[in-house]
């Protein structure tokens, strides 16, 4: 059986790939997704579901 998360304290983010500068990133789902370091468009490359008090919203990916 596959877990379910709860809505209440789970949010889906979008992981994003740019690819004109090598960097990830990662926005909150109400934001269209775009690369923090140049503003261009990205390559979304995952939809995780993360606990709502992590503070990722717009912020670079931890890698």
């Amino acid at each position: 059986m596959r877990p379910r998360h709860d809505p209440r304290s789970h949010i889906i983010l979008t992981a994003w790939l740019c690819p004109g500068c090598d960097v990830a990133g990662r926005s909150a789902p109400e934001n269209e997704p775009e690369c923090w370091n140049c503003g261009g468009p990205v390559v979304v490359t995952a939809r995780p579901s993360v606990p709502a008090a992590e503070p990722a919203a717009g912020s670079p990916a931890n890698s």
